[in-house]
């Protein structure tokens, strides 16, 4: 994967799923974001940032697509956590 360590902050079209007590929720939004290429323990992994306001309930997701620059990613969200700007970091383990 060539990827520049951290890239620009871009709007994208996030889709997320999310589990429910009710099953599987998969949500679609726009959003502004910033992605750094990671290795997560010998597999590619992607830092997802994603910039204030935060899409509804973001942080329960569970597996994420976007496309970045033509190119389609999809992953298993491994951690989540809020950073001190309001924002959100998703380490995602790519598939």
């Amino acid at each position: 994967m060539k990827m520049p360590g951290r890239a620009p902050s871009s709007c994208l079209q996030l889709d997320y799923v999310r589990d429910t007590l009710f099953g599987p929720v998969a949500q679609s939004v726009e959003c502004h974001a910033q992605l750094a290429a990671l290795n997560l323990q010998g597999h590619p992994a992607l830092r997802l940032h994603i910039h204030p306001p935060l899409p509804d309930k973001v942080e329960r997701a569970h597996s994420v697509a976007f496309v970045w620059q033509g190119r389609r990613y999809r992953g298993v969200v491994r951690d989540c956590g809020k950073c001190g700007d309001g924002g959100l970091n998703l380490l995602l383990e790519l598939q």
